[in-house]
């Protein structure tokens, strides 16, 4: 296969399985001889965040002089984004060789009952190619929950690290914090360290304490109580457990998930200097990625109350209280109407559009929503549509762009070429 037709089948495969659980993953890995034996992984699980502390993380490695695999998702610009080895996203040749190699091992659990899912066969493949590229470390982030995930097919991490939890994906991991806790817990490994965020609800934290005690994992949660000068949307200097660091994410919540993964850095014996050095390098497309200074343009992935929670709080801070313009779109099984009253207040005017993927809820069904939130709403067929409305009516106000990371992956290439 080459690169089209190996996506093309990684794509094929069902987004969810028939079979819940890790059999699938614990097939397709022993049947390619369990290439994540004998590798060394920081683990990270959350709703928020975690995408944002694992590039930390994997900078920090690197940094540290560390051959370090990164897995992340969902991508932004480019499906490679997902498997990274130093920063550089997996060649494509290596890519689809690696599926190549998969599929008649796909084919035989297929005849065997099982059903590796998309998730997985990419889990799979990634942790081909970092044994492949021998990694001295892996940061890998969980896809949904921690229990079930695929990722949790690895023996123990160096650290598990909790993320901000908070309520997505009810349907799968359960109607409450406390069950959403308790399934992203299932990385936390007897006798390896947990290192926690440190802003999580009351039954959050006593689930993951609980847990920690129960498995004996030794449990880090990162001080709040750190220095911090805020230069806005030049990021944030700040001095962390005796770290000074300078991040260039923008966010208020960012200073939080910079304390989680200097944290997990510190715990794995990663000195100063490294921390500090990879800390500096992190850049982050879509979380609240600064697109223009003039006009000021944002791009946010927010796609739950407690992502949209954390990008109003730092609009208050970046706008200094001016209104701005957003173009928006949500999946349907998303809380809509949550983060339309969080984010709102924020906006002068609103304009939606229909996300590239099949949960999307429509422009007008979101125009109509949004209508009960802020006075002026209006939709677009398309993202240009969408970014020459929403200039003009800011007239050089700020414009957000938010609501998801699927939106964010389409919509970027084209505001970045508007904003030029």
């Amino acid at each position: 296969m080459n690169y089209r037709d190996a996506l093309n089948f990684v794509h094929s495969r069902l987004k969810f399985g028939s079979r819940p659980g890790l059999d699938n993953i614990r097939r397709i890995t022993e049947l390619c001889g369990n290439p994540q034996r004998g590798m060394r992984f920081i683990h990270i699980a959350g709703t928020n965040g975690k995408g944002s502390i694992s590039t930390m993380l994997s900078n920090i490695m690197i940094a540290d002089g560390k051959k370090t695999g990164l897995f992340i998702s969902p991508f932004v610009v480019d499906f490679r984004e997902r498997i990274q080895v130093n920063g550089e996203m997996i060649p494509k040749a290596d890519f689809a060789r690696i599926i190549t190699e998969l599929k008649p091992l796909v084919d035989q659990t297929d005849r065997e009952g099982y059903c590796v899912t998309e998730f997985e066969l990419v889990t799979c493949a990634a942790l081909m190619y970092y044994k492949e590229q021998n990694c001295d470390c892996v940061v890998l982030e969980v896809g949904m929950g921690g229990r079930l995930d695929a990722t949790n097919v690895i023996d123990k991490p160096l650290v598990s690290v909790i993320a901000r939890i908070d309520l997505d994906h009810t349907a799968v991991l359960g109607d409450s914090a406390e069950k959403i806790a308790f399934e992203k817990c299932g990385i936390i490994k007897n006798g390896c360290p947990t290192v926690m965020y440190p802003d999580q609800y009351d039954e959050v934290s006593a689930t993951v304490r609980n847990i920690c005690k129960e498995r004996n994992s030794n449990l880090i949660v990162p001080p709040t109580d750190f220095a911090t000068e805020y230069n806005g949307v030049n990021g944030t200097k700040m001095t962390i457990s005796g770290v000074e660091i300078t991040l260039p994410l923008i966010g208020v919540h960012q200073r939080l998930n910079a304390a989680t993964a200097v944290s997990a850095a510190l715990c794995v014996g990663v000195p100063s200097d490294a921390v500090a050095k990879g800390i500096a390098a992190t850049r982050f497309a879509a979380r609240m990625e600064l697109i223009s200074k003039k006009p000021t343009v944002i791009l946010d992935g927010a796609h739950n109350p407690n992502g949209a929670k954390a990008l109003s709080d730092s609009l208050d801070i970046l706008l200094n209280g001016k209104k701005a313009v957003a173009i928006m779109g949500i999946l349907a099984d998303k809380d809509t109407d949550d983060v339309l009253r969080i984010l709102s207040p924020n906006f002068s005017n609103i304009i939606t559009l229909t996300v590239p993927n099949p949960r999307t809820m429509t422009a007008a069904e979101l125009k109509n929503k949004a209508k009960a939130f802020c006075p002026s709403v209006y939709s677009a067929r398309s993202y240009v549509e969408a970014i020459t409305l929403a200039a003009e009516k800011a007239n050089g106000a700020p414009i957000v762009v938010c609501g998801s990371l699927y939106l964010a992956s389409a919509i970027r290439p084209k505001l970045l070429n508007f904003f030029k």
